[in-house]
């Protein structure tokens, strides 16, 4: 069965001073570039069967990179965009605590149907995404095919919870996605399968030959 590698951008200026990206079109900061050719470099031998990136410049700039490894050209899909932060885009999570309190108290508790103020809640994320999924399984079918997608954090932590069949109100509570981490999920029979969560093994000072080589 295949398997799909979805993966977070790598750093961004914004996200190194913990300001909400979502939809605002930064681009990779020099850390977040060498974070992109290190899990690049992990990917190097997947033979992937085909490429999905995010638009936003951010995603498309670690797609180019990993492109330039595997020999795979990036498909735009727009399903794969950010959340949408609205009138937070932009400011730190302690900012919009001092001047939207009790908005974001709101959201925290409940980030599924709950929107930041102006934006998207996280299930209306999913209606999008989960179709991407469903035609990914059926596009990419083949035996030990292998497809790699470059996304955002709140996307793969979505992805993730959809896999375990988790409520996507626990994305933000349960699951932590750094940038370049690794998520690995798998369609079978019975619906996705988590196989690998969060890995940041690449960005470790040093490596095994096997990771290299990309074994996972």
């Amino acid at each position: 069965m295949a398997l799909f590698y979805f993966v977070r951008h790598g750093l961004s200026e914004w996200n190194a001073e913990n300001r909400l990206c979502g939809r605002t079109d930064v681009s990779l900061s020099e850390e977040g570039r060498r974070q992109a050719l290190r899990l690049a470099e992990r990917l190097r031998g997947l033979s992937a069967a085909a490429l999905y990136t995010s638009p936003l410049r951010r995603a498309v700039e670690t797609a180019e990179i990993i492109a330039a490894a595997t020999g795979v050209k990036p498909i735009v899909d727009g399903r794969l965009i950010e959340l949408d932060y609205g009138a937070w885009e932009g400011m730190t999570f302690a900012e919009v605590m001092e001047l939207d309190a009790d908005a974001y108290r709101a959201w925290d508790a409940d980030p599924a149907n709950v929107a930041p103020r102006e934006g998207e809640s996280g299930a209306q994320a999913l209606e999008r995404v989960a179709p991407f999924l469903d035609d990914l399984a059926a596009r990419h079918s083949g035996e030990r095919e292998h497809v790699i997608v470059v996304c955002h954090r709140t996307i793969c932590r979505l992805v993730a919870c959809h896999a375990l069949g988790l409520s996507p109100s626990e994305y933000r509570r349960r699951l932590s996605m750094d940038n370049t981490a690794l998520n690995i999920i798998q369609s079978t029979k019975h619906g996705w399968r988590l196989i690998l969560l969060n890995d940041t093994s690449h960005l470790a000072p040093i490596h095994t030959e096997a990771t290299l080589n990309g074994s996972f």
